[in-house]
Protein backbone atom coordinates (compact mmCIF):
# COMPACT_ATOMS: atom_id res chain seq x y z
CA UNK A 1 0.00 0.00 0.00
CA UNK A 2 1.28 3.47 -0.88
CA UNK A 3 2.01 6.01 1.80
CA UNK A 4 0.31 9.42 2.16
CA UNK A 5 3.27 11.30 0.67
CA UNK A 6 3.15 9.29 -2.53
CA UNK A 7 -0.63 9.67 -2.79
CA UNK A 8 -0.33 13.45 -2.39
CA UNK A 9 2.42 13.71 -5.02
CA UNK A 10 0.45 11.54 -7.49
CA UNK A 11 -2.71 13.60 -6.93
CA UNK A 12 -0.75 16.83 -7.38
CA UNK A 13 0.70 15.62 -10.69
CA UNK A 14 -2.72 14.45 -11.93
CA UNK A 15 -4.32 17.81 -11.18
CA UNK A 16 -1.49 19.63 -12.95
CA UNK A 17 -1.79 17.40 -16.01
CA UNK A 18 -5.56 17.91 -16.17
CA UNK A 19 -5.16 21.68 -15.82
CA UNK A 20 -7.51 21.79 -12.86
CA UNK A 21 -7.38 24.19 -9.98
CA UNK A 22 -4.78 23.21 -7.44
CA UNK A 23 -5.19 23.79 -3.74
CA UNK A 24 -4.26 21.81 -0.65
CA UNK A 25 -7.88 20.70 -0.28
CA UNK A 26 -8.14 19.60 -3.94
CA UNK A 27 -4.90 17.61 -3.71
CA UNK A 28 -5.97 15.93 -0.47
CA UNK A 29 -9.38 15.10 -1.87
CA UNK A 30 -7.91 13.65 -5.10
CA UNK A 31 -5.39 11.63 -3.06
CA UNK A 32 -8.16 10.26 -0.87
CA UNK A 33 -6.46 11.28 2.36
CA UNK A 34 -7.71 13.31 5.29
CA UNK A 35 -8.04 17.07 5.32
CA UNK A 36 -4.88 18.74 6.56
CA UNK A 37 -2.59 15.96 5.34
CA UNK A 38 -0.59 18.44 3.26
CA UNK A 39 0.37 20.25 6.47
CA UNK A 40 2.24 17.16 7.59
CA UNK A 41 4.39 17.30 4.42
CA UNK A 42 5.79 20.87 4.17
CA UNK A 43 7.62 20.26 0.89
CA UNK A 44 4.43 19.11 -0.83
CA UNK A 45 2.43 21.93 0.74
CA UNK A 46 4.96 24.46 -0.59
CA UNK A 47 4.75 22.99 -4.10
CA UNK A 48 0.94 23.08 -3.97
CA UNK A 49 0.88 26.68 -2.76
CA UNK A 50 3.33 27.83 -5.46
CA UNK A 51 1.25 26.15 -8.15
CA UNK A 52 -1.92 27.60 -6.65
CA UNK A 53 -0.48 31.11 -6.96
CA UNK A 54 0.49 30.57 -10.61
CA UNK A 55 -2.73 28.88 -11.66
CA UNK A 56 -5.63 30.70 -13.25
CA UNK A 57 -8.34 28.80 -15.15
CA UNK A 58 -8.74 31.43 -17.89
CA UNK A 59 -5.56 33.25 -19.02
CA UNK A 60 -7.51 36.11 -20.64
CA UNK A 61 -9.40 36.64 -17.41
CA UNK A 62 -6.08 36.62 -15.56
CA UNK A 63 -4.80 39.41 -17.85
CA UNK A 64 -7.96 41.42 -17.27
CA UNK A 65 -7.61 40.82 -13.55
CA UNK A 66 -4.03 42.11 -13.64
CA UNK A 67 -5.13 45.15 -15.64
CA UNK A 68 -7.97 45.71 -13.18
CA UNK A 69 -5.46 45.57 -10.34
CA UNK A 70 -3.34 48.22 -12.08
CA UNK A 71 -6.47 50.29 -12.64
CA UNK A 72 -7.42 49.91 -8.99
CA UNK A 73 -3.94 51.11 -8.02
CA UNK A 74 -4.30 54.13 -10.30
CA UNK A 75 -7.77 54.79 -8.91
CA UNK A 76 -6.39 54.46 -5.39
CA UNK A 77 -3.64 56.98 -6.16
CA UNK A 78 -6.20 59.36 -7.67
CA UNK A 79 -8.42 58.84 -4.61
CA UNK A 80 -5.54 59.66 -2.27
CA UNK A 81 -4.72 62.80 -4.28
CA UNK A 82 -8.35 63.89 -4.11
CA UNK A 83 -8.47 63.28 -0.36
CA UNK A 84 -5.34 65.43 0.09
CA UNK A 85 -6.78 68.15 -2.14
CA UNK A 86 -10.06 68.05 -0.25
CA UNK A 87 -8.21 68.43 3.06
CA UNK A 88 -6.24 71.43 1.72
CA UNK A 89 -9.44 73.04 0.44
CA UNK A 90 -11.19 72.47 3.76
CA UNK A 91 -8.29 74.10 5.60
CA UNK A 92 -8.33 77.02 3.18
CA UNK A 93 -12.11 77.33 3.59
CA UNK A 94 -11.77 77.45 7.39
CA UNK A 95 -9.09 80.14 7.07
CA UNK A 96 -11.30 82.20 4.75
CA UNK A 97 -14.25 81.85 7.15
CA UNK A 98 -12.07 83.19 9.98
CA UNK A 99 -10.92 86.10 7.84
CA UNK A 100 -14.52 86.84 6.85
CA UNK A 101 -15.54 86.87 10.50
CA UNK A 102 -12.72 89.30 11.35
CA UNK A 103 -13.70 91.53 8.43
CA UNK A 104 -17.38 91.49 9.42
CA UNK A 105 -16.43 92.52 12.94
CA UNK A 106 -14.27 95.34 11.57
CA UNK A 107 -17.09 96.56 9.33
CA UNK A 108 -19.51 96.52 12.26
CA UNK A 109 -17.07 98.50 14.43
CA UNK A 110 -16.42 101.04 11.67
CA UNK A 111 -20.14 101.44 11.03
CA UNK A 112 -20.71 102.05 14.72
CA UNK A 113 -17.88 104.63 14.83
CA UNK A 114 -19.27 106.39 11.76
CA UNK A 115 -22.71 106.51 13.34
CA UNK A 116 -21.29 107.95 16.58
CA UNK A 117 -19.24 110.51 14.65
CA UNK A 118 -22.25 111.67 12.61
CA UNK A 119 -24.37 111.97 15.72
CA UNK A 120 -21.71 113.92 17.61
CA UNK A 121 -21.01 116.38 14.79
CA UNK A 122 -24.57 117.02 13.70
CA UNK A 123 -25.60 120.54 14.50
CA UNK A 124 -29.27 120.04 14.01
CA UNK A 125 -30.93 116.77 13.46
CA UNK A 126 -32.05 116.55 9.87
CA UNK A 127 -35.42 115.10 10.70
CA UNK A 128 -36.42 117.94 13.05
CA UNK A 129 -37.68 121.14 11.41
CA UNK A 130 -37.34 124.35 13.38
CA UNK A 131 -39.73 127.20 12.81
CA UNK A 132 -38.43 130.69 13.24
CA UNK A 133 -40.64 133.58 14.43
Amino acid sequence: MTDVRTKLLNAFEELKREGKKISPFAVEKRAGVGNGSCKNHPAILEMVMLEKERYHPNPELAKKSAARTDKKQVERNKYDELIDRNKRLQDENEQLKKELSVMATSVAQLTWELHRHKTATRIQPSNVVQFSE
